[in-house]
């Protein structure tokens, strides 16, 4: 990572202190975003649809990962003015459905405003980690610290503030980083559209796009369900508890960057995330009033360090290959939101356990434990954050820029230049790379069998082979 840190960003010049400061602010607009939805939002849907906010968050990782498939296969699809227009637009209609929803108490409006709204934040999200991945990673680890260092702050204030101001600021939110953040990521998006799509070049270099299945989404998605089960686990009215606590590691890793102006310790922090979260899971399995406040405070704590390590990991891997940032930025953070659902949903049982069976308290919640440790010493044996990030190859402009095709129509052209090939003889070698045989030529020019043997001893002479076979290698080389 410490490499990557001196690398150029997307068109060449680099990152300006401005854009650092806008792409931060935008990522700590999204953080208070989702405090504001988790404390002020989300309670006044419960009278009305509880489950509205689990088909909401559902709504933003479908989005995310269909965002993600599409930049993968199809990448000409998502244009960027038509990608930031329909953020911009979801949010605005699905601000006005959900006010109507509340204020009419209708259960389908409401839901469907939630949903509409959570498919903007993840329109958002990826604009904004497109943003941060053309900034210099210091920059990014100072911005992804100082936004989650903020987080108990918003939290605080979000359950402070009146209802009304809280939705207002949970819709307003989304809105305003999409703003900050729409320049840069159209810079990203545009470097990416219409060239060819990542799922095609990952056949000849793999080594250079994540797969939808990679240790890294695992992790995401792993980590995210223990984030989510801290959400719910012992909730006060449908509020999430906060500790001061909980903002500690973010500071710590925001004056050690700032002060020691050493990389960001990805790795290291992932490990010290996973201690934090065990003992998060080990107090909440007890089931006591006494621990739940502390196993709360763990498993928060715990979760934004990984996050923010995970930000930083996929904001680097955006940053080494921007032909594949999209799919990169969308795919992981649309696991995060799905796994979120998922502990949200383990959270609220173990809710409605304790009190009433202590046995099967200590069972879900000594079931998480060993899935999470058990994925930390065996899953994760072999894998790190540098690793992940340092083995991505980026791949050359001239490379993306062209299909398969065209490439090879190319390499045609300059080997027919450099060996001296008459116009004839170029036609000739070209169908000869293509793998077409003597049959096919002869059709193909419409001339005579004798003639396409003189061609190709010709080609052959000049280019000082023997074989078909060769020849094919010499294109390939």
């Amino acid at each position: 990572m410490a490499n990557d840190e001196k690398r150029r960003t997307a068109d060449g010049d680099g990152a300006g202190m401005n854009e650092a400061v806008l792409a931060a602010a935008a990522l700590a607009l999204l953080v208070a975003s989702t405090s504001f939805m988790n404390t002020a939002v989300f309670p006044l849907f419960d009278p009305i649809f509880t489950h509205a906010r689990d088909f909401s968050v559902s709504a933003t990782a479908l989005a995310l990962m269909a965002l993600g498939f599409v930049a993968y296969r199809a990448p000409r699809l998502l244009t960027p003015a038509s990608f930031i227009a329909g953020t911009f637009a979801f949010l605005a209609a699905g601000a006005g459905v959900m006010l109507a929803g509340l204020i009419f108490s209708h259960p389908a409006t409401l839901t469907l405003g939630a949903c509409l709204v959570g498919v903007g934040r993840a329109g958002a999200t990826v604009l904004t980690g497109l943003a941060l991945a053309r900034l210099r990673l210091r920059f990014v680890a100072l911005g992804i610290s100082a936004a989650y260092g903020l987080q108990l702050a918003t939290g605080v204030l979000a359950g402070a503030v009146p209802a009304a101001v809280g939705v207002g600021a949970f819709l307003l939110c989304p809105v305003a980083a999409a703003a900050l953040t729409e320049r840069p990521a159209r810079i990203v998006l545009e470097h990416s559209h219409g060239r060819e799509a990542p799922h095609d070049l990952a056949v000849t270099r793999p080594s250079s796009f994540l797969s939808p299945f990679s240790t890294l989404f695992v992790c995401l998605l792993l980590f995210h369900v223990a984030f989510g089960f801290a959400l719910r686990f012992d909730e006060v009215g449908g509020v999430p508890r906060a500790s001061a606590l909980e903002a500690l590691p973010a500071l710590a890793v925001g004056a050690w960057v700032l002060l020691t102006r050493r990389p960001f310790p990805a790795d290291l922090l992932a490990q010290v995330s996973a201690l934090i979260v065990i003992a998060g899971f080990f107090l909440a399995s007890d089931g006591s009033a006494s621990f739940t406040r502390g196993a709360v405070t763990l498993l928060s704590a715990g979760n934004s360090l990984f996050d923010m390590t995970a930000w930083m990991a996929l904001v680097a891997i955006a940053e080494r290959n921007p032909l594949g940032a999209a799919t990169t930025i969308a795919w992981g953070r649309g696991l995060s939101s799905l796994g979120s659902v998922l502990g949200a949903a383990a959270g609220t049982g173990v809710n409605h356990a304790i009190g009433a069976d202590g046995h099967l308290v200590f069972l879900v919640v000594g079931t998480l434990m060993l899935v999470f440790a058990a994925y930390a010493l065996i899953g994760l044996k072999r894998f790190t954050f540098t690793g992940a990030i340092e083995g991505i190859q980026p791949v050359g402009e001239r490379d993306a820029a062209t299909s398969p095709a065209e490439r090879l129509e190319t390499r045609c052209g300059e080997l027919a230049a450099e060996f001296g090939l008459t116009p004839r003889e170029a036609e000739v070698f070209a169908m000869l790379a293509r793998g077409r045989n003597r049959e096919y030529i002869e059709e193909a020019l419409v001339v005579s069998r004798n003639t396409v043997k003189a061609h190709v001893k010709h080609i052959y002479a000049k280019l000082g082979i023997h074989s078909h076979q060769e020849l094919i290698d010499l294109v390939e080389a």
